[in-house]
């Protein structure tokens, strides 16, 4: 994963209305497993299934925001997703049907979305986190040659700045890029063109869950799987960027997008109760805390607490091969 400069600005601030309760996961793609009054069922390890609202789910306080150098966020990100996902809303009810997009700016923009939903994760955030920490604190080596450089800067400008003035104001920067939500979301723009292009390269289909089951989403719900061809069979573990690497999205209870390979097929769109199964436990294991479904069964609360957040990023999933 890639990051940049320090204040990535995708989309101008709206200053007339912030928003301070984000939700990690779209609370718009949230309600389409949802009930009419907009409440589904949230499992989490070891606990009863609750009936929650879309509304309180995965909504935390400036999840989204940071200040760094005396400039803050200022909801940037949370219009930007917001753009996003009105985007996707446009065309969601055509990818849910089956129907294929009529343009290719559209395919674009549902690439984005799915892209953006596994990257805004608190998931992708803590097990992401401390190797970007990593990558920004090897490149903000601050030294005597680095200090003298900017004070002539300085001066040149007519200003003269005490070498103490400047590593206490370097050390105050560096550590508010130390903040979660900075590592998190500096380059994520970057990170989503291009996932979303790796996302346009593959085959895509609608499938349909098995009659009798349902499709289950979660807290981390874009996925990917490596496909072993000859046995249909699901892994997680390769990056998006692998030929052999299946992206998926549960869209509803009944339906999930798969983006695959590019000489995969299927038989039929609507899948046996093995491969519901399958998908499901693929959903399941990247999970991060909670997974929620559209009715309360127990099989799924067994399949949560076998199966919950036993996908870990660069442990047994997204390890690099052949350069990444």
């Amino acid at each position: 994963m890639s990051r940049r400069g320090p204040l990535v600005q995708p989309v101008a601030p709206n200053r007339s209305q912030t928003v301070r309760d984000q939700h990690i996961v779209s609370r718009f793609y949230l309600n389409k497993f949802a009930d009419g009054q907009k409440y589904l069922f949230a499992y989490g390890l070891g606990q009863k299934p609750r009936r929650k609202s879309t509304k309180s789910l995965t909504c935390e306080l400036d999840y989204f925001e940071y200040a760094v150098n005396g400039e803050s966020t200022d909801n940037r990100y949370e219009n930007w997703f917001q753009k996003i996902e009105n985007d996707a809303a446009a065309i969601y009810s055509t990818i849910h049907s089956g129907s294929g997009l009529a343009y290719r700016n559209q395919e674009e923009s549902w690439s984005r979305f799915v892209a953006t939903l596994f990257l805004r994760s608190r998931k992708v955030r803590e097990q992401f986190g401390p190797k970007l920490l990593e990558m920004i604190e090897s490149e903000l080596f601050f030294g005597e040659d680095q200090v003298r450089e900017m004070q002539l800067e300085f001066l040149k400008q007519g200003v003269f700045v005490f070498a103490d003035d400047l590593r206490a104001k370097v050390h105050q920067v560096k550590n508010e890029m130390r903040a979660p939500a900075f590592t998190h979301l500096a380059g994520i723009e970057e990170n989503i063109q291009t996932i979303a292009k790796n996302i346009l390269d593959k085959r895509w289909f609608v499938l349909e869950a098995a009659p009798g089951t349902i499709f289950v989403t979660s807290d981390c719900p874009a996925q990917t799987a490596s496909i072993d061809l000859e046995r249909r069979r699901l892994d997680p573990g390769n990056g998006f960027r692998h030929p052999n690497t299946a992206v998926m999205l549960p869209l509803s209870p009944r339906k999930l997008f798969y983006a695959g390979p590019q000489n995969m097929t299927w038989k039929s769109p609507t899948l046996d109760v093995a491969d519901t199964l399958a998908f499901n436990r693929i959903t399941v294991q990247f999970a991060h805390k909670a997974v929620y479904a559209s009715e309360n069964r127990p099989e799924i609360q067994s399949l949560v607490d076998r199966e919950l957040n036993q996908v870990t990023y660069g442990n047994n999933a997204f390890i690099p091969i052949n350069g990444g």
